[in-house]
Order: C-alpha cells, then structure tokens, then sequence
C-alpha cells in the first residue's frame, strides 16, 4: 500500500455513495459504523482487487462481504443483495461474492 499515492476522487465519490445505500437500505443509526475498503490481494487464489462492505453495530456481531471486483465496479444490484442477506440473517455473516453473483459464506 503506497500512503503517498494520490487519492481517487471518483473512489472515493462512489465509497461513499455505498456508506449511504448501505445505510439507507438498512436503515442505520449514527451510531453504526459502515465500512467500505478496496483490497489488492497477493494470493494466487484470489481476484487482484476485492472490496470488502462491513457493518459494525455496537453490541451485535460484525455483517461483512467481500465482493470480487473493484470499489467502482460494484452494482446496485450487489449493495441490495448485502442489504438483503444482513436483514434476513441475525446471525453474524462474513461472505464472498464470487464472480457469478453467487454469495458463498465464509463464517
């Protein structure tokens, strides 16, 4: 990770344009945290780029996906799909979104 690189102000546009679906979708408090982060994978099996969506809620169990595509590649579709998954399982979730827009967990 290059701290000095110059910052991508479409990225960073579109972060937190997710933040915001996320939450409204959710309909979360400011007191939940939603995060948003671009991944450069070196293991040979696994996609160069990975973004991973986090809820962190306080008291409750961490939501996360990983999806395998960029920050700007990233669908409405995919957001609605997290959204879905975190309404519909209480439990704690950690899942990949595979190429295929199939979610396979990872718990």
């Amino acid at each position: 990770m290059d701290l000095f690189a110059k910052r991508n102000p479409e990225k960073i546009q579109r972060t937190q344009e997710i933040k915001a679906r996320v939450t409204q979708l959710l309909s979360l408090n400011d007191d939940v945290t939603v995060m948003v982060t671009e991944l450069n994978c070196q293991d040979d099996d696994c996609p160069e780029v990975e973004t991973v969506i986090a809820i962190f809620e306080p008291g409750k169990d961490k939501i996360q996906i990983t999806l395998h595509s960029s920050i700007e590649e990233i669908t409405e579709e995919e957001i609605e799909r997290f959204c879905r998954n975190a309404q519909n399982n209480p439990q704690p979730t950690e899942a990949s979104l595979g190429a295929s827009g199939t979610v396979n967990p990872t718990v």
